[in-house]
């Protein structure tokens, strides 16, 4: 049996949840100051801006801040994350998708000790910084070493586990703030961030690296043998495929001869058929190399564009918002609410992840979308209205719409639809697009609340309206295909970077030439 339409290794889906662990890293990031925040701010039983400190410590109980420099001191996680979008495609080319995963380990560790012992703002948004850069930087690579270490038919299943252990991040990391919101608790909190980092760091040496990333540096025979590991059956016809695609030159379109010997398991056959073609060897397109080919220039402008309406149709502002809503509501008892929404969210992501490869990504995006809208508009009309049940509902349906959708399937989608020399630059790119426009949503958004009150849905659910349109006429579906097969969809198959690459640089130079004759 082919090997891509076999069943599923285990090392397959250690190797993913492995990887995730990352983004669960994440997740509790992302909340970890969510309900003991006022903790990490306010020292107990004494006047707002006073410090206490503990006994025989040179450690305060509290860091006061102000509302602005709270806002400033917990958003340097979106900064830090942009900057580990930045650092994630380098890297990932360098060192490969698990081994840097496994180095980028360090700025947790890094982040969890300032933030334990913070005894000034600085050092807490510093601290932030650092573990956004872990957190950035995952949310790029694990997608990349699932997507392409999964079989065709399983990788939106699979993929589907960032998001998953993200949810589930945010969901424990909530209940755990229950029970520690207190001078001491804030500071454990955001120390336990170590506990996955250091299962990670065990674990990862045990996982396969990814065959075509070793294709890409010429290490044939490991990524033979890795594929082997990852793979039932014969795997001859799929490696074949991933050594094609990353060779130079040749007939791409050539498709490798049955193994003759019949060897069931191993790709023994791979060098009788094989195409003379040497393979690529070190050839990673960064972002402006891959924006000067125009067939994935117009697909990463795409890509990028659902990164950024996953953010800007308003999920983390339904989220700051969610806040006053649930006080409203339930009064002392919202952060219990507040834990629900969390739990809401894991709960929408199990489905997603039962979906994606059955309806497909074109339609969970297109339904995601739509939902945020519908419950955008009907957000506004009971905060115009001051209909509690309707805003309380509204907030749980917007949120369970994102997960469904927008929340899970661009990082699927990104590390699926581009050839291995371009997926670390693409993706890189993508995710900093991502990152930046949460960092512009919770630096705007209190004023554009401030300036449109209740009607600043509107303006979330109008780009969500867009967004259906532009999914359903822009977007390939790519559920249960090969990477080689989608690259023959979108266009990119046939390209050799290597040519475009020398156009290009030939061209920079008779630029410079003319330039330097002129002068």
């Amino acid at each position: 049996m082919d090997s891509r339409n076999s069943g599923l290794k285990p090392i397959v889906i250690f190797g993913a949840m492995i990887a995730s662990l990352g983004a669960l890293n994440s997740g509790f990031n992302t909340s970890s100051l969510n309900i003991p925040g006022n903790n990490v701010r306010y020292c107990p039983n004494v006047p707002k801006g006073e410090v206490t400190y503990f006994p025989n410590s040179p450690f305060p109980q509290c860091i006061p801040m102000s509302d602005w420099i709270w806002g400033v001191a917990t958003g340097m996680f979106a900064v830090g994350g942009l900057l580990g979008a930045l650092l994630a495609g380098p890297m990932a080319e360098k060192l490969g998708r698990r081994d840097s995963m496994w180095t980028i380990n360090i700025s947790f560790f890094i982040g969890a000790i300032l933030l334990s012992l913070s005894t000034s703002s600085a050092q807490f948004a510093i601290g932030r910084i650092f573990v956004g850069i872990g957190s950035g930087f995952m949310t790029v690579v694990i997608s990349m070493y699932i997507a392409e270490t999964s079989p065709p038919r399983w990788r939106g299943t699979l993929g589907s586990l960032l998001q998953l252990f993200m949810t589930i991040g945010i969901f424990v990391i909530q209940l755990i703030g229950l029970g520690t919101s207190s001078a001491i608790g804030w500071r454990i909190v955001v120390m336990l961030t170590i506990v996955p980092t250091i299962i990670q760091m065990i674990c990862l040496p045990l996982c396969p690296r990814s065959p075509r990333w070793l294709i890409s540096h010429g290490r044939i025979d490991e990524a033979r043998e890795s594929l082997l590991k990852l793979r039932n059956g014969d795997i001859e016809e799929e490696f074949a495929d991933m050594v094609i695609a990353l060779s130079k030159g040749g007939n791409k379109d050539d498709k490798p001869a049955p193994n003759a010997n019949g060897d069931s398991d191993s790709a023994a056959g791979f060098q009788q058929n094989a195409p003379a073609a040497e393979p690529e060897m070190e050839v990673s397109l960064n972002f402006f190399q891959i924006m000067r080919i125009p067939v994935l220039a117009i697909l990463s402008i795409k890509v990028m564009i659902i990164h950024a309406v996953s953010q800007l149709t308003g999920i983390n502002a339904i989220m700051y918002y969610s806040t006053s809503i649930f006080e409203n509501s339930f009064a002392d008892n919202a952060r219990y609410a507040t834990v629900g929404v969390g739990a809401l969210n894991m709960l929408m992501t199990f489905v997603a992840l039962a979906l994606v490869d059955r309806l497909g990504r074109k339609m969970l995006l297109t339904l995601s979308a739509g939902g945020m809208c519908i419950f955008g508009v009907l957000e506004m009309i009971g905060l115009l209205f001051n209909v509690g049940p309707l805003q309380v509902v509204c907030v749980l349906l917007f949120v369970a719409s994102f997960a469904i959708g927008l929340g899970i399937i661009p990082f699927i989608y990104t590390a699926e639809v581009y050839p291995t020399y371009a997926v670390s630059g693409a993706s890189s790119a993508a995710l900093t697009v991502n990152w930046l426009c949460n960092f512009i949503i919770g630096l705007i958004f209190p004023t554009l609340q401030n300036a449109c009150g209740p009607y600043v849905f509107l303006i979330f659910a109008g780009i969500a309206f867009l967004t259906v349109f532009y999914l359903i006429f822009l977007i390939p579906e790519t559920k249960q295909k090969s990477i080689e097969d989608i690259g023959r969809q979108v266009g990119w198959y046939n390209v050799d970077p290597t040519v475009v690459m020398n156009q290009a640089q030939k061209a920079e130079i008779l630029g410079t030439a003319a330039t330097e004759k002129t002068v």
